[in-house]
């Protein structure tokens, strides 16, 4: 094997035409040169330059040689300065697990703060719930994701990141008011089975946090509609088609507008927790790792301290 830096003091011989010019750029003296490139002739079993009165030239093994290492130097330093590209953020992709319902209340405001100051970072979004975030992630697809609870915290292949505390509520629309209200008390989940749910879909971390509340009270639910998204969600229970549990930040206007309006229970649901999860055995690339310091979340203090506000949809985390 023959020394990298053998092959850069070749080049630099050959583009300078002289020993003592390539000692000059290369800031060595002229015997380090010398004993460099004797060194890289003995190894291959070449004479590589002759002598002239002007300098040196190539033999003919010495031009052979020369454009193999031409090509393959200029190919190394084609690496390194797109790793330089890539830490200063002049380059890369950032890969994320997301919703479009956490890309509206959660990612848009970081991406669009992030892609103002590095707008030459590609940034992906793969549309997921949480088993199939945490798959992707696992599997290296993404660099990071946002899930929700239920999650099992304790899988050792990933570090959660807690962002933000969620609570869900039951609302309803004007449809049910009169029906709901009328007994002007709380209600157990023994006494929503008269009343027709809409529920998001199995395999979403918010429809299975509804049935464990459900199941730890003895009761049971069974939806009259499965939906794919909260967007959705939220639209039919408007049109009172049904009643359903959404995040309460999700439906301020609409409760503060009459469209909506919560049906208080008792026991009520327990807060849960969003969570930003990276790999434990993956490196996050520059771009991702910026991505979350920019905005505050540092991965793996459990903390986050960012002025925007942190929403995500179960759906897709």
């Amino acid at each position: 094997m023959v020394n990298y830096e053998h092959y850069k003091i070749f080049r630099k011989i050959v583009e300078c035409e002289s020993i003592s010019k390539a000692a000059s750029q290369l800031y060595v003296s002229q015997p380090a040169i010398s004993h460099a490139l004797k060194q890289l002739e003995a190894n291959l079993n070449v004479k590589l330059f002759f002598r002239t009165q002007r300098g040196v030239n190539l033999t003919t093994e010495g031009a052979i040689l020369y454009e193999y290492v031409r090509q393959g130097c200029a190919i190394i330093e084609a690496g390194e300065k797109k790793l330089e590209e890539l830490n200063a953020l002049q380059a890369g992709e950032v890969k994320i697990g997301a919703s479009d319902m956490t890309l509206k209340f959660f990612l848009l405001p970081f991406i669009e703060k992030f892609h103002k100051n590095f707008p030459l970072v590609k940034i992906k979004v793969t549309n997921s719930p949480t088993p199939k975030t945490l798959q992707y992630l696992k599997e290296g697809v993404i660099d990071f994701g946002a899930v929700s609870e239920p999650v099992d915290l304790s899988n050792e292949n990933f570090n959660f990141t807690s962002v933000k505390s969620v609570k869900d509520i039951l609302i309803a629309g004007q449809a049910f008011k009169d029906k709901i209200i009328k007994d002007d008390r709380q209600m157990s989940p023994k006494d929503l089975h008269k009343y027709p749910f809409v529920l998001l879909e199995k395999g979403t971390s918010t429809r299975l946090h509804i049935e464990n509340y459900f199941k730890t009270n003895n009761a049971e639910i069974q939806p009259e509609i499965e939906l794919a998204s909260n967007e959705l969600l939220i639209e039919f229970i408007k049109r009172g088609i049904g009643i359903g549990f959404v995040p309460e930040d999700f439906v301020k206007k609409e409760l503060k507008n009459g469209e909506l309006f919560k049906i208080d229970l008792n026991p009520e649901l327990a807060p849960r927790q969003f969570y930003i999860v990276t790999h434990s055995y993956i490196s996050l690339p520059s771009a991702a790792k910026k991505l979350l310091e920019f905005n505050d979340v540092h991965v793996g203090t459990g903390e986050v301290t960012s002025d925007v506000d942190l929403y995500f949809d179960d759906k897709d985390v």
